[in-house]
C-alpha cells in the first residue's frame, strides 16, 4: 500500500498544484506587505499572525479543498474506483487516496504556514517594509519577549523557542487543513452532488462560527482556533474541543462508508 500512496502523492505533484501553493503562497505575503504600510507593528510575531489572519481564515476550508479532493471528485464522476476493483478492493483504492489526500494537504499547509513564518522573521526584517513600534505599545527590550508568551493561544510554546513554535504551530495548521479535506473527501463518496459535497465543509465552518460567536464562546469559533489572532490568550487545550469534534464527524463518515459500501451510490 506504500508503494501505491507514493504513486498516488506523486501523480498529484502536477505544475497546476505547484501554481496553486505558489499562488496561494505568494498572494497571501504580498496581500499582507501591501496593507501593512498603514499598520505599526509590536514586532516580527505580530507582523507574522498580520500575514495569516487575512483572507485565510475566511478561505481555509476551500483551500484545503482544492488541494485533492476537487480532482478526486472528478475521478469519482468518471467512475474510476469503480474501474480500479478488477485489480483491488474498492476501500483499499479508498484509503490509498484518502492518504495521499492527507499527506499533500498537510504539506501544503506546513509549508504555507512556516514560509509566511520565515518572511514574518528573517526576510521581511531585512527589507524594511513594515514599520515597527513596540514603544508606542508600552513594550521595552525587557519586557518584550515575555509578552508573546501571553498574547495568542499557542505563544504559549515561545518559551521553547520560535522555531518550536513555529513548527508545532505549522503543524497544527496542516492537520486541520487535512481533517476538513477528508471530511469533503468521504462527503464526495456520499453525495453525488459534487458542488454540494465540496462546499459542506465550508458551510458548517462558518455555520460554526456564527453560532457559537452568538453563544459567547469565542475560544471555540472554528477559526479561532487556527488563527487565533483577534481574541485573548486561552489555553492550547480549548482549541482541540472543535478538533475533536471535527475528528468524531471524520471517523463517523469513514465507519459508515466502509460497513455501507454496496449502498454507497458512487461505488455502483
Amino acid at each position: 500500500m506504500l508503494r501505491e500512496v507514493i504513486r498516488e502523492v506523486r501523480s498529484k505533484l502536477t505544475p497546476i498544484f505547484l501554481f496553486l501553493w505558489m499562488l496561494t503562497t505568494i498572494a497571501l505575503i504580498s496581500f499582507a506587505v501591501y496593507r501593512s504600510r498603514a499598520w505599526d507593528f509590536r514586532d516580527s510575531l505580530e507582523y507574522f499572525t498580520f500575514i495569516l489572519n487575512g483572507a485565510l481564515p475566511i478561505t481555509f476550508p476551500i483551500i484545503a479543498v482544492l488541494v485533492y479532493v476537487a480532482s478526486f471528485s472528478e475521478e469519482v464522476n468518471n467512475r474510476f474506483l469503480v474501474y480500479t476493483r478488477m485489480r483491488r478492493s474498492i476501500m483499499g483504492t479508498v484509503y490509498i487516496k484518502l492518504t495521499a489526500n492527507i499527506i499533500l494537504t498537510c504539506l501544503f499547509f506546513f509549508s504555507l504556514t512556516f514560509i509566511s513564518f520565515l518572511f514574518a522573521y528573517y526576510i521581511e526584517p531585512h527589507l524594511g517594509i513594515a514599520n515597527y513600534d513596540p514603544a508606542g505599545f508600552g513594550l521595552t527590550k525587557d519586557n518584550i519577549a515575555a509578552d508573546t508568551y501571553t498574547r495568542y493561544t499557542f505563544t504559549q510554546l515561545l518559551r521553547y523557542g520560535t522555531f518550536t513554535y513555529s513548527i508545532l504551530y505549522s503543524l497544527w495548521i496542516a492537520i486541520n487543513a487535512s481533517l476538513y479535506s477528508a471530511i469533503s473527501f468521504f462527503l464526495v463518496l456520499l453525495i453525488r452532488n459534487r458542488f454540494l459535497a465540496l462546499s459542506l465543509p465550508y458551510i458548517g465552518y462558518i455555520i460554526a462560527g456564527l453560532t457559537i460567536s452568538s453563544m459567547g464562546s469565542y475560544a471555540y469559533r472554528p477559526s479561532y482556533v487556527l488563527f487565533p489572532f483577534d481574541y485573548i490568550q486561552s489555553p492550547i487545550w480549548t482549541a482541540f474541543v472543535p478538533f475533536l469534534v471535527l475528528a468524531v464527524v471524520l471517523v463517523c463518515l469513514m465507519m459508515y462508508v466502509k460497513r455501507n459500501t454496496s449502498k454507497v451510490g458512487n461505488f455502483t
